[in-house]
């Protein structure tokens, strides 16, 4: 098709008449950071006023008891039941930069919105999203910890300085067997379910009270299908109405379930809100430095970041648990 251009009357139209512009600028490329908001809105997380680092002390063996009479020798050995853990504090940043031209143009009648607010609003969408990924991307470089190092695939990790392969209590529970969510290998009874009962009970065995479970969008796909199948009715005649009722993502026992886009495939984190803490810096808790010129470059601009002090701890890595191999839908 031959490029159309505009006839002197259309070009005349167009320049007598103004468009009709909608202010409001809509985000059409960031995802909701599903895991970070429920970190930062639980009680997940805690609040720093300083420090280099953040140290941990947890109880990691026992004591001993027997039953005696009489004259019997009892036992003296001293024990050493408590160690530390400590973990690093963890930075991010992301800029916020206008030139003082851009600056003067975007103002007075012509202006439509205001570009250094849309500014600082999309670094603040980019360091959420930054750390929003870095919970499902095991820890390098100068990031923060992820669930893949707390709450790890493999047995052994070493984390806050502790090795799980000396301190057994220090690993995380695991479930690792194949399984396709919707299968049934008994009659309406889902694979995916039995096996999050499975890594529940773990996590409960090991004094753990999970009440987060984050997955992946297909694995929650998967669960909705069998909630609303043969044998998990979650509906009566009474209150049928247009179809299944109930939340979207519908609570699996006491564990609030969040599909999470980041989520690593076929992967289910189950946490305990007592044992996995996310720490914030009260005073680099998400917030913008001071904007400062840039004149003494040679520049006619001005410059700030929207920063963070953040990092992913844990107190009791055996309360937390994760299966690594589910298929949703």
């Amino acid at each position: 098709m031959a490029a159309q251009t505009l006839s002197e009357v259309a070009d005349t139209h167009w320049s007598a008449t103004q468009r009709s512009v909608d202010s409001k600028v809509v985000d059409n490329y960031f995802k909701r950071v599903s895991t970070l908001d429920k970190m930062r809105k639980s009680a997940l997380q805690v609040t720093d006023t300083g420090g280099r680092g953040i140290q941990v002390t947890a109880r990691l063996s026992g004591g001993f008891a027997d039953s005696f009479d009489s004259y019997d020798e009892l036992n003296k050995a001293p024990i050493n039941p408590v160690q530390s853990a400590f973990y690093s504090k963890r930075y991010y940043y992301s800029p916020i930069i206008l030139s003082d031209t851009e600056s003067w143009e975007n103002t007075g009648a012509q202006k439509r919105f205001d570009e250094l607010k849309e500014l600082g609003e999309v670094a603040m969408e980019t360091i959420l999203a930054a750390i929003n990924a870095d919970f499902y991307t095991a820890q390098a470089g100068k990031n923060m910890l992820g669930f893949p190092d707390i709450i790890a695939d493999a047995a052994g990790a070493t984390i806050g300085g502790i090795n799980s392969s000396t301190t057994t209590k220090w690993e995380n529970q695991r479930q690792t067997s194949a399984k396709t969510f919707l299968t049934q290998t008994t009659t309406n009874i889902f694979d995916g379910l039995t096996q999050w009962n499975l890594l529940l009970d773990d996590c409960h065995k090991n004094k753990g009270r999970p009440k987060l479970l984050f997955t992946t969008y297909s694995i929650v796909g998967a669960y909705r299908i069998a909630l609303s199948s043969q044998g998990y009715a979650r509906t009566t005649v009474e209150d049928a109405g247009g179809g299944v009722g109930g939340s979207r993502n519908p609570d699996f026992y006491d564990l609030e379930v969040i599909p999470e886009v980041d989520c690593t495939a076929l992967h289910c984190y189950m946490v305990d809100p007592d044992a996995f803490k996310f720490h914030v810096m009260r005073n680099v808790n998400f917030r913008k430095t001071p904007f400062v010129s840039l004149q003494s470059n040679g520049q006619l601009a001005q410059l700030a970041y929207m920063v963070a002090g953040v990092q992913s701890t844990t107190r009791a890595r055996r309360a937390n648990g994760v299966h690594t191999a589910i298929t949703g839908v």
